[in-house]
C-alpha cells in the first residue's frame, strides 16, 4: 500500500465534511446530506400542521370580520327600532292633530322600510347575513383536521312592514326583542371564534418554532467542524507532500 493512501483518504474525507458543514452554514439548514433524517421527518410534519393552524387563524378572522359587520348593523337597527317605538308611543296622544298623525305615519313608514331593507339586503362577500325568515349560519374551519364550528349572525328578525304609527309600538317591541336576542347570538359566536383563533395562533407559533429548532443549523457546531476538518485537511496534505518527497529521495538513492 502506498504511503500516501491514508493521507489522501484523510484529505477526501475532510473535504467532504467541510463541504457538508459549509452547505449547512450557507443554507441555514442542518438536515442536508442525510443528516438528522428523523428530525427532518418530524419537522415536515410539524411544518404542515403549523401552516394549517395559520390557515385557521385566517379562517376565524374572516368569521370575525363577518360578525363585526353584522354587529354594526344590529346596533343601527336597535336605534331605528327604538325610534319606531317612540313614534308608536307618540301616536297614542289624543291631542294629536291630523297633521301630527300624518307626520308620525310618514316617519314610521320610512323607518320601517329602512329596517326591512337593511335586514333583506345586508351581505358579506355576496352572502346574506340577516334574515326575516331563517336564522343565518356559517361554517368556519377551526382545526388542522378539517373540523369546523357553526356560527350564527343573528336569529330571525321579523319584518316590520308598517305604514302608520298606530302599529309602531307593538311592531317595535317585537323587533327590539329579536334584535336583543340576535346580539346575544352574535356575541357568543364572536367569543367562540376569538377563542379558536387564539389557540390556533399560539399552536402555529409553537409548531413553527419547533420546526426551526429541528431544522436550523447550529452555527457554532458547524464552524467548529469546519475548523477541525480544515486542520485535518492541511495535516493530511502535509503528510502527502512529505511522503512524496520521501519516495523521490528513495528513487534518487536507487539511481
Amino acid at each position: 500500500m502506498s504511503n500516501n493512501s491514508l493521507p489522501i483518504h484523510g484529505i477526501n474525507q475532510s473535504q467532504r465534511n467541510m463541504r457538508d458543514s459549509i452547505s449547512r452554514l450557507v443554507t441555514g439548514i442542518k438536515v442536508l446530506g442525510g443528516n438528522d433524517v428523523a428530525d427532518q421527518t418530524m419537522a415536515n410534519t410539524l411544518n404542515a400542521e403549523g401552516a394549517s393552524f395559520n390557515r385557521i387563524v385566517k379562517n376565524t378572522q374572516k368569521g370575525i370580520d363577518l360578525l363585526t359587520l353584522v354587529e354594526s348593523a344590529l346596533t343601527e337597527l336597535n336605534s331605528l327600532a327604538t325610534r319606531l317605538k317612540e313614534l308608536g308611543v307618540a301616536d297614542t296622544l289624543s291631542t294629536n292633530s291630523s297633521d301630527d298623525t300624518a307626520a308620525l305615519d310618514s316617519e314610521t313608514e320610512a323607518i320601517s322600510d329602512t329596517i326591512d331593507s337593511i335586514i333583506s339586503t345586508l351581505t358579506f362577500n355576496s352572502m346574506s347575513v340577516l334574515s326575516a325568515s331563517t336564522e343565518p349560519t356559517f361554517a368556519i374551519g377551526i382545526n388542522q383536521a378539517g373540523g369546523f364550528t357553526t356560527i350564527s349572525t343573528s336569529q330571525t328578525i321579523a319584518a316590520t312592514n308598517i305604514t302608520d304609527a298606530s302599529n309602531a309600538l307593538a311592531t317595535a317591541t317585537l323587533a327590539l326583542s329579536h334584535l336583543t336576542k340576535s346580539q346575544g347570538k352574535l356575541s357568543g359566536s364572536m367569543s367562540s371564534l376569538k377563542g379558536y383563533q387564539n389557540v390556533a395562533s399560539a399552536s402555529a407559533a409553537n409548531m413553527l418554532e419547533a420546526v426551526r429548532n429541528l431544522q436550523d443549523t447550529d452555527y457554532a457546531l458547524e464552524i467548529a467542524k469546519v475548523t477541525k476538518n480544515s486542520i485535518i485537511n492541511n495535516y493530511a496534505i502535509a503528510m502527502s507532500v512529505y511522503n512524496n518527497q520521501q519516495d523521490k529521495d528513495k528513487l534518487k538513492l536507487l539511481a
